[in-house]
This record gives C-alpha cells, sequence and structure tokens, in this order.
C-alpha cells in the first residue's frame, strides 16, 4: 500500500494530526478500522464540535431573546455563528445568513417565496446534474404558478453541464436559475459564474446549491454572482442543519411564510420557529477546526481574520484533495470491469471533487456497497437523489451507481483497502 506520507509533501497537510480533531475515524468493527467514505451523505464531525455542543447544552440551553443568563449567551452564540458563516462563504453582511434543518426544507421555502412574483409565461431553469433539492421545489413552484421549465441539459460527456447551450435555455421570461456547484454523484464542479452571468444578464435570480461544494472548495458568493446559495453544515465536518446565504435586499424585499409576532428583521425573517442551538454552537466548534488548518497549513499564520483562516484552510484543503483524486483515479482505474463515471482525466482534477460513481460489471451497486460494509468501509448506492442525472445516464433500473466520497481527513490506505475489496468480488 502507498503510504499517506506520499501525498504530504506538495500540500503541506498532516493528515495523521488532522485525523485525531475526528473521535469518528478511531471506530473498528470486526478487527478493521472503519473507512468512512461517505462523506457526501454527510461527515465526520470534529471534537471541536463536539465539545462546544457539550458546552452549550450544559451552561446556555435556551431560547433566545430572554433576558436571563442562558439566553443571553444564546443570543451571541447565534450573532457568533452567523457571522462566522458569513465568513465561510465570503457573504458581506452576517444577516445573510439564515439557518434550517436542512438544504432542501431552506429551499422549498425559497421557492415558495420566490413564487409569489412568478406566474403563467414567467420559466424556471433548472438542471439535469443537480440534487433533486435544487430541482424538486422549482417544478412544484412553476407547477403551482403555472411557470414553464426549461432545462440545462448534460454535455456529451454525461459528466458536465452543456453551459454551450446556457443561451438557448434562458429567455427574458426567465426568472430564477437553479444550479449546483458541485455535483454530489460525479463530483463535477460547474463554472457557476457562467451560469450566473447569464441568469442576470436576462434579469433572473441565480439560486446556488453549494452543498457538496462546501467540504471541497472555498466559496465566495460575491464571487460566484450568487443571489442566494444554500449549503448544509453536516456536509462539511459539523451536525445536522442548513445555511442559506442571500443578498440583503432580496431578503429584505422577499415576503417570508412565518408566524406573525416573529417579526421581520433579518435574519429571523427567514428562521421561522427556534433553531438548533446545539447544532449550531457546534457548527462555530467547527470552524474553529477550521481556522486552526487555515492557520497550520494555509496563509494564515500570522492574522487573527477568521474570514482569512477559512479561506486558507479550504484553500489547503482543496491542494490535498487533488492530490488524492489522483491517486485515487490511478487506482481505481486497476479493478477490472469497474467504470468511473464523471471526469477521469488527471489533465482536469481542477473540474471535480473526489467524489467517484463507479458501477462494477456484473455487479448491482447495492451487492457492491454490501460487500464492502463486512470489510468495514462505507459507502453509498442508487441514486443519491441525483435523480434526473442518474436517469439521464439510463443507470436507474440498474441500481444507479456505487458512490465513494472521499474528503481531506480520508487517506490512500483506506482508497487501498477499498481497491482490494473490490477486486475480491
Amino acid at each position: 500500500m502507498t503510504p499517506m506520507t506520499s501525498i504530504r509533501e506538495p500540500t503541506g497537510l498532516d493528515i495523521a494530526a488532522l485525523r485525531d480533531h475526528f473521535p469518528a475515524l478511531a471506530r473498528s468493527l470486526h478487527g478493521r478500522a472503519v473507512a468512512y467514505l461517505d462523506g457526501p451523505g454527510g461527515t465526520q464531525v470534529t471534537r471541536e464540535c463536539i465539545a462546544a455542543m457539550t458546552a452549550y447544552l450544559e451552561r446556555s440551553n435556551a431560547n433566545h431573546g430572554g433576558a436571563f443568563t442562558a439566553s443571553v449567551e444564546t443570543d451571541a452564540m447565534l450573532d457568533q455563528v452567523h457571522a462566522a458563516t458569513a465568513d465561510f462563504l465570503g457573504a458581506a453582511d452576517p444577516d445573510e445568513i439564515a439557518f434550517g434543518p436542512n438544504m432542501t426544507t431552506l429551499t422549498f421555502s425559497m421557492s415558495r417565496a420566490l413564487g409569489r412574483d412568478i406566474g403563467p409565461g414567467d420559466e424556471i431553469v433548472v438542471t439535469r446534474l443537480d440534487h433533486d433539492a435544487n430541482v424538486a421545489p422549482w417544478l412544484a413552484m412553476a407547477e403551482d404558478r403555472g411557470a414553464t421549465v426549461r432545462w440545462l441539459e448534460l454535455a456529451e460527456d454525461g459528466a458536465t453541464l452543456d453551459l454551450d447551450r446556457l443561451g438557448d435555455a434562458l429567455t427574458e421570461r426567465t426568472r430564477v436559475v437553479a444550479v449546483g456547484l458541485a455535483s454530489n454523484a460525479l463530483g463535477t464542479i460547474t463554472d457557476v459564474r457562467r451560469v450566473t452571468d447569464a441568469a442576470h444578464a436576462v434579469g433572473a435570480i441565480a439560486y446556488v446549491d453549494a452543498v457538496h461544494a462546501a467540504p471541497h472548495l472555498p466559496i465566495d458568493v460575491r464571487v460566484l454572482g450568487a443571489d442566494l446559495l444554500a449549503c448544509s453544515p453536516y456536509k462539511f465536518f459539523a451536525p445536522h442543519l442548513g445555511a442559506l446565504y442571500g443578498r440583503r435586499d432580496l431578503l429584505e424585499r422577499l415576503t417570508a411564510y412565518r408566524v406573525r409576532p416573529a417579526g421581520g428583521a433579518l435574519p429571523g425573517k427567514w428562521e421561522t420557529g427556534t433553531q438548533n442551538h446545539e447544532a449550531l454552537a457546534g457548527l462555530l466548534g467547527t470552524f474553529g477546526y477550521l481556522e486552526m488548518v487555515g492557520a497550520a497549513y494555509g496563509d494564515a499564520s500570522t492574522t487573527d481574520d477568521r474570514r482569512t483562516k477559512l479561506r486558507a484552510a479550504m484553500t489547503a484543503i482543496r491542494a490535498h484533495e487533488q492530490d488524492l483524486s489522483a491517486a485515487t483515479l490511478d487506482r481505481l482505474a486497476t479493478v477490472p470491469g469497474l467504470r468511473v463515471h464523471g471526469i477521469t482525466d488527471p489533465a482536469r482534477l481542477d473540474e471535480r471533487v473526489p467524489t467517484f460513481s463507479v458501477t462494477l460489471t456484473g455487479h448491482h451497486p447495492r451487492s457492491i456497497a454490501e460487500h464492502l460494509a463486512t470489510r468495514a468501509i462505507s459507502t453509498w448506492d442508487g441514486d443519491f437523489y441525483a435523480w434526473e442525472l442518474v436517469r439521464a445516464l439510463r443507470l436507474g433500473e440498474a441500481g444507479g451507481l456505487l458512490r465513494i466520497g472521499l474528503v481531506h481527513y480520508n487517506t490512500l490506505d483506506e482508497v487501498d483497502r477499498l481497491v482490494e475489496a473490490l477486486r475480491d468480488l
């Protein structure tokens, strides 16, 4: 097996040291260390996250807005987590951040709000590459409002969007364009700025799904040109939460569906009901971990600026994962009968994240996942809610794909175990 040190020099990440921040990675089953290659479905959380959740529940557990100590502490924590998430996403204002249970719920809520201004003759653009959480809400809204749905189709490679046909999908009647930054099934990174610029050129709102990108890439909503952007902290080493960025003027203008006493001030206008405070405290802990990564391995060792440290962390993680992707593709290519669906050209690694969906001749994806589970290797099978994509690839009736989802804490030793188990089939 290739030792992890083989990919340490180019990136500088000490993976062994970073893995120690994730207690779950020490777990064993049947005498084997568990290999968590299921990151796209939800990553493991950091010690800092767990400690922050525990501390909140032990000392400050209360609803917000009260005059007493625990409530005042809760309000302070909520202010901090809005500010930290704004830093993580490159937002200009903490009030541009709203939290909810998950990205799907937030997107349904936002689609309903945007739908107030949409009617017959208006058009919504969605893509064949996206997770259904960035498709179904818009389809439902279009049906309710009598709007027309237009599709941005896959390119001939079956792995990317045909952005050369972007102009064919958008018209002066386009009101919303929904696009994903990275595919949760194939790992493809889409040139979102090209899409948002085209959307704005026809006066449309650009809604970006950054769920799958957030564990892998530095995100800046202003660089992306996103009017609205959603992600899920549980995909980047934090508890089960959803987070939404929206341009302040847009969030203030739109009407939210909420209870009347809640008021209309940001960010509470879009946070319907009491939030998961302990999970939000945990998210602050995770940001603390990422700040440490940025200071130790990025270009942020001499600054106290959180935004700079978070960006440095994600930049360092991105560089490390590109090396991890190259090594993983090399190893997967040695498995007889295995096909990687998506970008496999080593010269195009900047167009993907380390998510690899495969098929193996003669084996159903579920049976492969079950076989790997006996070896303490966690993977996903099916369509992963990339419903349109898997059917466009004509794999729906065959059980979809087996997905191998790596994040920065995964090692080449784990990939070698995976390849060995696949060969045993």
